[in-house]
């Protein structure tokens, strides 16, 4: 019995989306290795650029650059994006390992991201983080929390958060912690909500095998929190309006893929 023509071109595409995102990410990396601490070198010391704010450009760039990498074999379509408030807090859903490589795709460069403990833990990357000053979600209290995130923001940083923690485990948007949005009405900044559609049948947690995706993502108006702060729960509130918001933003793009 012949083998059908269909099935053949089916993994022979998987083989070529996943040696090529998987190959171009890692060699990348390992020429990040080679090149990042010449890179800061040269910038902090000979161009006298501050070191936290150095770093987290130099991550940005990373993952921008991962991401036109992985768009030469899967289908990512992210829409010219007008300029975000500055400093603001963006909130994005988390589907997948690649997402906060994607995030690297929104207007803001100087991004300060807060993350659970395990990447703190992988080498080189971890590494870098703390020197950037990232913002340890699992381990620290909300006033450490808030008071890295102060200080962030006094170097003009925008924050970005996962709100859900982790990784969903079915592809749908689960329930959203406090953080961001405890910080956004101390501070008075507005959330940006970041949609992310497609990664998680691309890469679901707890798979290697990279699939044939339609990557697409949207950056919607900021929330203020002033709206919301002569409630009984301001902070509730706004997280309710925020979900809501990026719940029906999500479908929306999931219909499109």
């Amino acid at each position: 019995m012949l083998f059908p023509l269909s099935l053949m071109a089916h993994y022979l595409k998987l083989i070529w989306i996943n040696t090529g995102i998987y190959f171009s990410i890692t060699l990348w990396t390992l020429t990040g290795v080679i090149i990042s601490p010449l890179c800061y070198l040269f910038f902090t010391r000979i161009l006298k650029w501050e070191k936290p704010k150095t770093l987290r450009k130099m991550i940005w760039f990373y993952g921008w650059t991962s991401s036109k990498l992985m768009s030469l074999f899967v289908d990512i379509k992210w829409p010219e994006q007008r300029k975000l408030p500055s400093p603001c807090i963006i909130v994005a859903n988390h589907e997948s390992f690649f997402d906060p490589y994607l995030v690297s795709l929104q207007p803001q460069r100087d991004i300060c991201m807060a993350v659970r403990n395990w990447p703190f833990k992988i080498p080189f990357y971890g590494f870098y983080m703390k020197l950037a000053g990232y913002i340890n979600v699992e381990t620290d209290d909300l006033d450490t929390i808030i008071e890295q995130a102060e200080t962030a923001l006094e170097q003009r940083a925008t924050l970005m958060f996962f709100p859900e923690g982790t990784r969903s485990k079915d592809g749908k948007l689960n329930r959203f912690h406090s953080g961001p949005f405890h910080l956004a009405i101390q501070t008075g900044l507005p959330i940006v909500p970041l949609c992310i559609s497609g990664t998680f049948r691309m890469l679901p947690p707890g798979h290697m095998l990279i699939r044939p995706s339609k990557i697409r993502g949207r950056i919607l108006d900021p929330i203020y929190p002033e709206q919301f702060q002569n409630m009984q729960n301001p902070h509730i509130e706004l997280r309710r309006r925020v979900k809501t918001t990026m719940l029906d933003c999500i479908q929306e793009l999931n219909l499109q893929a």
